[in-house]
């Protein structure tokens, strides 16, 4: 126990010695690990927009008005028998002519036609949504079935395929530069840590030679140093959580209005995912600051 006391005290003692440079390190790790973070929020969220902008990709199936509710029917069930297919919904007449006139209620040229034809002109239609969007091109070869052709009067394919191949370029572009930037902070922290336990040791050089002749073992005048570099290493994960946090915190009431008022995914995901998260950076960082401890100690001990 006293032994154990005093690596614990003279761990701190060497923190307090080089507290700049200690604080430098900090301000590295910190950073490092909050690229991490980031890089994680903003899968989460490309994921969330791919997600968003895939729901609302369909094909609109329109029919003539004089097609029979029985081929509406069949046509429905053929389409929803497909593999590819996720939903298919009806639109009767009246709710295509309803929505028809609610898009140019400010066009009374548009409404004063419909009353002069004093019938609805619009047919049925079908709202096919695909599994995935590649599968939208074969849906659209399908819907030509012979039997349904003649009563199809038009087909719409709301196509969002331009903006979902710019979101996954965006989204391979910024794990590419989170990476790098990721290995930047690490490099840079590896450094920094290496340098702050190098001084520490430095300016004990007197303390080690003393302690080595009255036959103070390796490991002893290693350990605090070595548990040094793990206080930098918990502080880091420690302050970059409480700026995750916080950035949550103001960052989920920003994102909503952009998901009309859905939930954005990324607080979600740090809740539920951070027990993995944390451990994966403690683990890592305390390796780090371990193996950089032991490295730079090694030189100087032996002197």
């Amino acid at each position: 126990m006293v032994t154990l006391w005093r690596i614990f005290f003279y761990s701190w003692k060497n923190l307090v010695r080089n507290a700049w440079i200690g604080l430098a390190t900090i301000f590295v790790f910190t950073m490092a690990l909050l690229s991490v973070n980031v890089l994680l929020g903003v899968n989460v969220l490309l994921d969330r927009v791919l997600s968003v902008l895939e729901s609302k990709v369909d094909v609109a199936v329109t029919f003539v008005p004089t097609a029979p509710e029985a081929i509406l029917t069949q046509a429905k069930f053929y389409l929803t028998s497909l593999p590819q297919v996720a939903s298919v919904s009806v639109v009767t007449p009246a709710e295509a002519l309803a929505a028809f006139k609610q898009r140019h209620a400010q066009d009374p040229k548009i409404l004063a036609a419909l009353d002069e034809i004093k019938t609805n002109p619009l047919g049925a239609q079908l709202i096919v949504k695909a599994k995935n969007a590649e599968d939208y091109p074969f849906l659209l070869q399908a819907i030509q079935n012979p039997q349904y052709a003649s009563f199809i009067q038009s087909r719409t394919y709301d196509d969002h395929q331009i903006a979902i191949q710019r979101v996954q370029e965006v989204g391979r572009n910024g794990r590419i530069a989170g990476a790098i930037l990721v290995a930047i902070f690490a490099f840079f922290g590896m450094l920094t840590a290496f340098n702050a336990i190098r001084v520490a040791v430095y300016t004990q050089r007197e303390e080690i030679s003393i302690m080595r002749l009255v036959g103070a073992s390796t490991s002893f005048i290693r350990a605090p140093f070595m548990l040094g570099g793990l206080w930098l290493a918990g502080f880091s994960i420690l302050f970059s959580w409480l700026i995750v946090l916080a950035a949550l915190v103001w960052i989920d009431p920003v994102l909503r209005p952009l998901f009309d008022g859905l939930d954005p995914g990324v607080g979600q995901f740090f809740v539920t995912q951070w027990p993995t998260i944390v451990l994966s950076e403690v683990l890592a960082m305390f390796g780090l600051a371990s193996l950089v401890s032991w490295a730079a100690v090694g030189k100087y001990i032996k002197r």
